[in-house]
Parts: C-alpha cells; sequence; structure tokens
C-alpha cells in the first residue's frame, strides 16, 4: 500500500472546506470520466472491500514557510477539561485566564505536526498544552495551534471566511429580482496557505490522471463560476506519516470523516464528536432522482477510538440512493464513510 500526499495551492476562493467525503465523490467522478465505468466499478468494490484498500483524508493547511508547515487534526484528547482548569482555582486571576485560555484551545481546529507528533506519542496532554499556551509557549492562529517559534515565520490570518451576497435574477424581467437576497460562504487563504490531503491505496491506482483532471474542473461547490480550483501536486508521504505514527499506540486518531461498521470500536474507551449532514447527489453528470441523500451521521476528523481490531482503514462506502446518467441507465450512489486512521497512545487518565 502506497500513502501519497497531495497538496493543493489555491487559485481562487472556495465554497467550503473539503472534507474527506468532498474529496472521495471528486476523485471517483474524475476516475470515470478518465478511465470509464469499468474501472470506476473495480475500485469500487476495493472500497467495498474488508478491509477497504482506498481511503482518503480530510484536507488540512499547510503553510509554504522554509521549513514547511502542516497541520493536522486536532485530537479531542487535547481538550482542556473542567478537573485540569481547577488546577488554578486557588488563584482567582489565573482560573479565569485558565477558563478563556481551555475554551479558545477546544475551539482550535488543527495543530502543528510537530505538536502532533507529540500527542500522538502521549507527550503532549491536554494539561500541558493548556500550560503552554498561557505561558505563550505555544500559539493560536486562525484555529490553529503551533509553537511560539513556528509563529514568528507565518502571516497573522492564515484565511478569511467571509458570508458574500447574492441576488436572484428575474428570468422575466432579466434584472435582479425583489425580496431574493441570499448568502453563500467562500473561505478566502492568505499567499502562502495551501492545503493538503493523504491518500492511502496501491500501486496502480491512477491517482496522476485524475488529479490532472481534477485540475481543470475544479472540486467542491460553485467551481463552475470559478471556486474550487487549485494546482495539484502529489508526492509519497509514508515515511512523513511513520514519524507522526505511535508505534506502541493503543488508539486511533481520524484524519477523516467516518460511518463505522457495528462492533468496529470500544466506545466505552473511545471520545469522538459527531455531525449530521444531508449531502446533495452530484447534478453535474447526470440527472439524480431526489436532491438530497437524506441525513447522514458521521464521526469527524481528531475522534480518538479504541480499535477491536488493527487496520489500515475503518468504516464504511455506504448506498444512499440511485442516480440516473445522461445514458438513461440509473446507477447506485454510495457516500464515503471510510475512515483513515493513525495510531496513537491514549492518555492514561483517558483510558
Amino acid at each position: 500500500m502506497a500513502v501519497w500526499m497531495v497538496n493543493l495551492r489555491p487559485k481562487s476562493s472556495v465554497a467550503a472546506w473539503l472534507s474527506s467525503d468532498t474529496i472521495f465523490g471528486a476523485i471517483f467522478w474524475a476516475l470515470k470520466h478518465v478511465h470509464g465505468e469499468a474501472e470506476l466499478q473495480k475500485w469500487l468494490q476495493c472500497c467495498r472491500s474488508d478491509p477497504t484498500q482506498v481511503a482518503f483524508s480530510s484536507a488540512f493547511p499547510f503553510i509554504a514557510t522554509d521549513p514547511l508547515i502542516r497541520f493536522l487534526p486536532k485530537p479531542i484528547t487535547l481538550n482542556p477539561t473542567a478537573q485540569i482548569v481547577a488546577k488554578w482555582q486557588s488563584d482567582r486571576c489565573k482560573l479565569l485566564k485558565a477558563m478563556e485560555t481551555a475554551k479558545e484551545v477546544s475551539k482550535a481546529s488543527f495543530i502543528s505536526e510537530s505538536l502532533f507528533a507529540q500527542a500522538t506519542k502521549g507527550e503532549l496532554t491536554a494539561e500541558k498544552l493548556l500550560e503552554q499556551v498561557m505561558s505563550g509557549q505555544i500559539a493560536l492562529k486562525s484555529s490553529c495551534l503551533l509553537s511560539a517559534e513556528e509563529a514568528k515565520a507565518t502571516p497573522t490570518r492564515f484565511w478569511s471566511t467571509v458570508d458574500t451576497q447574492h441576488t436572484a435574477v428575474d428570468r422575466v424581467l432579466t434584472s435582479a429580482a425583489e425580496g431574493l437576497l441570499y448568502f453563500d460562504t467562500e473561505h478566502f487563504f492568505a499567499p502562502k496557505i495551501g492545503l493538503y490531503f493523504l491518500v492511502r491505496c496501491p500501486d496502480d491506482f491512477p491517482l496522476e490522471a485524475i488529479l490532472r483532471f481534477l485540475s481543470h474542473s475544479g472540486v467542491g461547490g460553485n467551481r463552475t463560476v470559478g471556486k474550487g480550483h487549485f494546482e495539484w501536486s502529489a508526492e509519497p508521504a509514508n515515511q512523513w506519516l511513520s514519524s507522526l505514527e505511535a508505534q506502541n499506540g493503543n488508539a486511533v486518531v481520524l484524519l477523516s470523516r467516518c460511518t463505522p461498521k457495528p462492533e468496529e470500536f470500544d466506545w466505552q474507551k473511545s471520545l469522538y464528536r459527531l455531525a449530521s449532514k444531508r449531502p446533495k447527489f452530484e447534478s453535474a453528470f447526470g440527472q439524480p432522482m431526489r436532491v438530497y441523500k437524506g441525513i447522514i451521521r458521521q464521526l469527524l476528523e481528531g475522534s480518538v477510538l479504541c480499535p477491536k481490531q488493527v487496520k489500515p482503514a475503518y468504516g464504511q462506502l455506504l448506498k444512499v440512493g440511485d442516480a440516473q446518467g445522461w445514458d438513461g441507465k440509473p446507477h447506485p450512489v454510495f457516500h464515503n464513510g471510510i475512515g483513515f486512521p493513525l495510531r496513537v497512545v491514549m492518555p492514561n487518565e483517558m483510558a
């Protein structure tokens, strides 16, 4: 199995952060157009095998400094608890500062690879993290935690999220329709900021051709009006990923969203976050039978889980309905719930 790191350098704003299910859909639609239906079915079958042979992480930011700084999802075990904050209860001023800092740390989404490596090996705990943020040894920028030394070489803001106002057009009057204003969310990135995601796949997976296709088509919402366009490149990531992973880990942290199979994890020992979403069927390459796939609940990135069996990937593809292609033939539609895991050490106080 090969692990590839796909780097995305933005050429435009993006309509939404690229999660693993969005990336999966973009890559497999591109696979169908580049290599045809037979090749698509072959690799879908590989995804439905146990264990699955293809897995994608979600997209995370990187900063093109020297050296380059990559971020990963903050493990949920690093969120400070009330018991940790109570350590400062003898000093009211420090207690209030600890409470405020704990809230900021809990809201952070990403953590630099150097801190992430310490966390996976059990060297960085929630208590140590809170202490170092309070003392200034660790900085918080744009929902990202990084060391003070790393923060010196980075811009003040990594990206900006704005709501852009639009108005619907009256097709009869060919002018703005009265009272039909709506807003789109867009993410704009600073000059040296990019995104990357990981792909675990067999050596013969046609990744290079797919990335060339996506460099022209874009990925995500509103790509037909110029959003979600990137310069794509890929490089091997096995060695880099091994440097982050705990060889003696007793748990896994998710680098993607995941819909687990029954009995995959010990839920009493696991810490996780859930999200419910109502994704749409892809309509650019055919006519779906309905707009929405239905309510889908998934484990989020950063969840720390105790598996009952060590596997290269967890979770499953969900069959969510059928769609009709331009040739008039119906075909099944799947939603990606395959988890991309990385071995970590579960802190003793949470095991």
